[in-house]
Order: structure tokens, then sequence, then C-alpha cells
């Protein structure tokens, strides 16, 4: 009897099983006897490998090698002078007049505050037009002058073999900062913007990040990092060089410092600034000078100002470390006295 198609398949092909999901699937696991073969022939390849890493290659050719160090690394310090010479240039061409340091400014804002922002050329046109008027004021142009003036004297003095020789150019710079006074009198608070170029530190100026200028600063010990400090200019940037040539200029640095701060506090017209000035400050200052007078060969006429100092500020928190230094004064040679702590 003949089946039909439907029959034979059933009768030659049973159906199959249902397949299993194939994290349900158990698989054999090879034998040791698998894996053995294997592990035979990477412990012989492996053995002469570990041998020879372990030995030395033949003898380099020294002086080709020293050579070409020593080519790297000529081109390298022609690169770095290269890089610090452009940004001088930039630094120094943006100090000349004010509206060359507004547009000088305005590009590193620009650069800084609007890099990676989304709609970075709307919002950069949107803050340019919001501060176009307070850009072209006197009072910040003059504060950015003072501040690329600063900078391009920091960035010459970083690695200076004779720093002595930048004296006269602080001194004269420090003379267009007290001269400033007269131009920032008439604000009664500055804005943030403009007072940061003055009173914050030169790393952390909007010119030092669009510049990346870290490398390029002098340390905080050998110069004043904030272009507004007199007193810090005078003492890091120009008493540390007098000191060690003891050049008698020391003590008319004292006589700067004592003027423009006394000046300052008057113009406060603050009362209890004025007493604290005449009080405290003011006989710190002079007990320092005094202590530069021992510097600069004149121990006599220094112990004299210390003790008459002493005489008029009993009650001045120094009093009990300027005994000391005046006894100190008194039992030591004058070649064996420091400078002012």
């Amino acid at each position: 009897m003949r089946t039909g198609s439907g029959g034979l398949r059933k009768k030659f092909f049973p159906p199959l099983a249902p397949r299993l999901p194939e994290r349900y699937v158990l698989r054999k696991v090879p034998s040791m006897k698998t894996y053995f073969p294997c592990l035979v022939i990477l412990c012989i390849v492996a053995s002469p490998l570990a041998a020879l890493s372990q030995q030395d290659l033949p003898d380099l050719n020294a002086d080709a090698l020293l050579k070409e160090i020593e080519t790297m690394e000529q081109k390298q310090k022609a690169t770095k002078t290269q890089e610090r010479a452009a940004i001088l240039a930039a630094v120094s061409g943006a100090a000349t007049t004010g509206p060359v340091a507004a547009n000088f400014y305005e590009k590193a804002v620009e650069e800084v505050q609007f890099k990676g922002k989304k709609d970075k050329a709307a919002a950069f046109v949107d803050w340019k037009k919001a501060n176009a008027d307070f850009l072209r004021t006197r009072e910040m142009q003059a504060s950015l002058l003072l501040h690329l003036k600063y900078l391009e004297m920091a960035l010459q003095r970083k690695n200076m073999e004779n720093p002595e020789k930048m004296v006269p150019g602080i001194m004269a710079y420090v003379n267009e900062v007290i001269a400033a006074d007269s131009v920032f009198s008439g604000q009664d608070k500055a804005p943030k913007e403009q007072s940061n170029l003055l009173d914050q530190p030169l790393g952390q100026s909007v010119f030092a990040q669009w510049l990346q200028l870290g490398q390029w600063l002098p340390e905080d010990k050998i110069w004043e990092q904030k272009p507004g400090d007199v007193g810090g200019i005078l003492e890091k940037n120009v008493r540390s060089i007098l000191r060690e040539k003891k050049d008698p200029m020391l003590l008319q640095t004292w006589d700067v410092q004592l003027k423009v701060e006394a000046d300052r506090i008057t113009e406060g017209r603050l009362q209890h600034e004025i007493d604290k000035f005449n009080n405290v400050t003011r006989p710190k200052l002079l007990f320092k000078r005094a202590q530069d007078m021992v510097i600069v060969g004149q121990p006599n006429r220094a112990a004299g100002e210390m003790v008459a100092l002493l005489r008029a500020n009993p009650t001045h928190p120094d009093f009990s470390s300027w005994l000391s230094t005046v006894r100190g004064l008194l039992a030591t040679k004058p070649a064996e006295q420091t400078s002012p702590q």
C-alpha cells in the first residue's frame, strides 16, 4: 500500500527534538590529554625566549648616541627659546597702549572663558557688547597696562643670571603703580575683573591661562606674584638683590614704601586704619629699615634708631623680638648681621 509524501516523511524522518537554548547545552570538557601536548610545546618555546631576554645587547656606539642626545637637547632648547621669545613679543606688544591692551585682553577672555562652550561665537559677542564700555575705561586700561608690563618683566626674570640689571626697570614700574593711585581714586570699588589684574598672582591671570605661562614664570621666593603689591615687589624683586650687593639704595626702597603706604592710608580717611598704621605698621617698617642699615655698613646708626623705636613703642607687638635683635646687634660684629625677618 502506497503512502503519501506526508506518511513517508513521518516514517523515515521522525520529528526532531526541540532545540534547547545554548546556555542549557552541556559541553564536553576536553581532557588533560588534549591540553598536554600544547603545554609541552609552550614550555619548549618559552624557555629559550626567557633565556634570551636575560642576555644583554651587543656593545652600543656610545659616541654616536651621545652626539644624538646632545643634538636633541640643543633642538629642544632652541624650540623653547623661540617659544619664549614669541610670548615675550606678544606681551610686550600688548603693553604699549590702553586700547591695544584691551584687545589683547578680549582675545584671552575668548580663549579661556568661552572655549568649548556651546554657541561660543554668539556668547562671546554678547560678552563683548556687554563689556565694551568697561574695557574702554581709564581705570581698566591702566590696570591692563600695569599687569602686562609686570608680566613682561616676570618673563624676563626667569632664569636670569644678572637680576640686578632689572632693578632700575622694577623701580620705574613701582613708581607707575604709585602714580596710578590717582587714576583709581575716583572709583568707590573697582570691578572684580579690574582688581584681579593687580591683586591676584600672575599665574592665575587670564593671560597666564591663555598662553600657558606656568613654566615661564619665576618662583615666588624671588619674584612677587601680585602686580599691585608695592611692598612685596620692593622686598622680593629689589631688596633681595640690593642686600647681596650691600647697595645703599636699599634704604631708599624703605622710604618709598613708607610714603606710599602712608599716602594710601591717609587717602582712605579711616581713623582706625590711620591709628593702626602709625602705631603698628610704620614702626615695624622703620625697624626693618634700621636692620638694613647694618648691611650697608651703618651699624651704629642702626642701633640708635632701633633703641629709639623701643623707647617710643613699648606696647608694640614686636617689642620682645626687637629687644632680642638689638641685644644681638650690640654683641655681634656688623659683618655677621643678617637681613630683616
